[in-house]
């Protein structure tokens, strides 16, 4: 593939700006899209070409889809105060750079739709979900990635499209779990509703790594694949974990679902005025309630040659040393 052109969207977001250093460091032409107001701090000193533009845009991503080799679709959005605002980002916008492929893109060899456990929602009891279950998103984010999968999956049988379904994504740099990791050094390790609720993460490193066969592997084509750690962990597992790499003492504390959904609701009315979405709303509460959030690898194993290098305990230890070195610890 290094001799590809590679066009990631999303590319100034952590996943997309890993995805970007990592293909950049083999040698790939990668061409980055990004909005002209983008932040660029994560591609700074990174090989690569930008393209300016919006998914909303489409005369902007058929400038940016030109002549491309492969397409990883990383753009999303993760946070919105209603069902519409995701759906006009993760399912029209998805739809959109679909459509450029199709008029600027003649010798594409893959796209990769990067979705969320969210689009299959969370697993039944204690079983990890899997490709082959019957996809129950139980937010609005998980809802609209859904509809960016069915999107894609419409083009199958003109482009040769795969989707990864990665879980909650963590790693050196990442904010979104940033709070986590320091609830813990602040000696307390929070459980939801249940101290027996199932989880499964990615090292953001592993993610890419998945990806990439993703892009590659002809046996990937109109699949969908989870992409994650080896194990299922609870809150307290994860929790333990991080405390012994971080060398820091923590006590377990139960958080009660109605305080969860209590602070979601009253942050949701505290940004009201602000027009604004805070990182803990209704809907973010429920996905903290759900009792497993697992999902089985064994397809992406079986079928791309996919293997976990960074299980939690070694991914943790390289992430709480990353977050001291920039002082976030």
């Amino acid at each position: 593939m290094n001799n590809k052109t590679v066009l990631i969207t999303g590319a100034n977001g952590f996943v997309g700006a890993r995805l970007c250093e990592i293909l950049a460091e083999r040698s790939y032409r990668v061409r980055a899209l990004v909005r002209k107001s983008s932040d660029l701090f994560r591609l700074s000193g990174v090989n690569v070409t930008l393209a300016y533009g919006e998914l909303g845009d489409f005369s902007s991503m058929v400038g940016a889809v030109d002549d491309v080799d492969i397409v990883i679709h990383a753009a999303g959005r993760i946070k919105a105060p209603n069902l519409a605002q995701y759906m006009e980002a993760n399912k029209k916008g998805t739809r959109n750079l679909l459509a450029a492929i199709r008029e600027a893109a003649p010798k594409l060899e893959r796209f990769v739709y990067v979705s969320s456990l969210a689009a299959g929602g969370p697993g039944l009891n204690a079983k990890p979900v899997t490709e082959s279950d019957p996809p129950r998103p139980v937010t609005p984010y998980g809802a609209s990635k859904l509809a960016g999968e069915k999107e894609t999956l419409a083009q199958a049988g003109k482009l040769p499209v795969t989707i990864v379904r990665p879980p909650a994504v963590y790693g050196p740099g990442d904010t979104q779990v940033l709070g986590f990791f320091r609830t813990v050094c602040w000696h307390i390790k929070p459980y939801f509703g249940t101290p027996n609720a199932l989880l499964r993460l990615v090292y953001v490193d592993d993610l890419v790594e998945g990806l990439l066969l993703a892009a590659q592997k002809k046996e990937a084509l109109g699949e969908v694949f989870y992409i994650a750690d080896d194990k299922n962990y609870t809150w307290l597992e994860l929790e333990t974990i991080i405390a012994r790499e971080a060398k820091v003492w923590a006590v377990p504390v139960r958080i009660p679902k109605w305080f969860v959904r209590s602070v979601a609701a009253v942050s949701e009315l505290a940004y009201k005025p602000t027009g604004k979405t805070p990182a803990m709303n209704r809907h973010k509460a429920e996905d903290f309630l759900q009792a497993n959030w697992s999902c089985s690898v064994a397809k992406a194993q079986r079928m791309l040659g996919y293997r976990c290098r960074f299980p939690f305990e070694k991914g943790a230890a390289i992430t709480i040393a990353a977050y001291r070195e920039k002082g976030w610890l």
